[in-house]
């Protein structure tokens, strides 16, 4: 009996560790991917007419900075109602005004709250709706779409070669230009046959200046955004031009040192020339060589075989000056034929 519960024990120890450890890991990914507000909130409402892109557990942020999350969102009376949670060392005010701001490319958005005003107003408490409508999200989408019927007049084979006569044109080809002017031309005339598709045009362009205008304080902050950018740019004037004068110094040196040894560099253009072709040429040694080397290093083992030095021997010495006095084979018969055993 002992022996059985010895049995059992360690398998329900086994996966009594396993489930620990399965509960602590489910713990930490749904606390990461959940991210909760650190310390206690409090919770409000807002409204908007068009809440598009919120989504539950999306970041309330004041002036960039995350400080809550959104809750819930909920249709009551054709608008959209969202309920948030802010940290409670964040105060909200009577004149506190939610937006819906893009956070990244991919289309995430984010609650912005923000002060319609220089100042503060009243401050508001737990569970209390915000008194100012909340600032609708600009849906890039209408914008696209309002240049939609522009791009339905015009088949592939006219959006082509418009773009081809617009690069010669640019490129200094005065015929590309009078074709390309001919093209617009025509294309404005196909335009002028479709009343309804302008129509359409003007009926989008004026829903996404409808937009425009109510999102007054982005626009607003994305051309003091601008503004800014260009005075960053316009302080730095003196160091892009520091620099664009340092790269034509550097140029300027290369060249004169191209300038110099030109000479020199196609005199060694000319001798690597002329030695690529006298190795071309002398291919057949090349290749008798590389059949010889082996054989030739396969024996060169055994002259150093006895120590560090040279083992050679003369197997046969022959000494001939002219015919008349040594003449060949003469020094060889003096010697005698006789070999020692390494030159049999």
């Amino acid at each position: 009996m002992s022996h059985a519960k010895s049995t059992i024990r360690k398998p329900l120890i086994g996966f009594t560790l396993f489930a620990i450890v399965a509960l602590f890991m489910t713990y930490l990914i749904w606390s990461t991917l959940e991210r909760s507000v650190s310390g206690p909130t409090t919770g409000f409402t807002t409204t908007f007419n068009d809440a598009s892109g919120l989504a539950d557990g999306d970041d309330v942020r004041m002036a960039g900075v995350r400080v809550g999350r959104v809750q819930s969102i909920d249709l009551e009376d054709g608008k959209a109602v969202v309920s948030f949670e802010v940290q409670d060392d964040q105060q909200v005010y009577a004149n506190t005004r939610a937006a819906i701001r893009y956070q990244n490319l991919i289309g995430q958005r984010y609650l912005a709250l923000s002060l319609d005003g220089p100042t503060p107003g009243a401050p508001l408490s737990g569970g209390s709706a915000l008194h100012l409508p909340g600032e609708d999200s600009f849906d890039v989408t209408k914008l696209l779409a309002g240049f939609q019927p522009v791009f339905d007049t015009l088949t592939p084979e006219q959006v082509n070669s418009l773009s081809e006569s617009l690069i010669q044109a640019f490129q200094g080809d005065e015929v590309s230009l009078t074709r390309t002017i001919a093209e617009i031309g025509q294309v404005a005339n196909d335009m002028a046959d479709r009343d309804q598709v302008l129509g359409a045009i003007i009926t989008n362009m004026g829903v996404v200046m409808r937009e425009l205008a109510s999102q007054g304080d982005q626009v607003k902050t994305i051309l003091d955004s601008a503004g800014k950018l260009v005075e960053g740019l316009n302080g730095s004037s003196q160091q892009f031009g520091k620099a664009i004068d340092q790269i034509g110094r550097t140029s300027t040196g290369f060249a004169q040192v191209f300038a110099q040894n030109r000479a020199t560099l196609k005199s060694a253009g000319t001798a690597a020339d002329d030695a690529t072709t006298k190795l071309i040429a002398s291919g057949a040694k090349l290749d008798d060589l590389a059949f010889q080397l082996p054989i030739f290093l396969g024996h060169f083992p055994n002259v150093m075989m006895q120590g560090d030095y040279l083992n050679i021997y003369a197997c046969d010495l022959d000494i001939a000056i002219g015919d008349v006095l040594f003449p060949p084979g003469l020094i060889n018969k003096i010697g005698g034929t006789n070999h020692s055993v390494v030159c049999r």
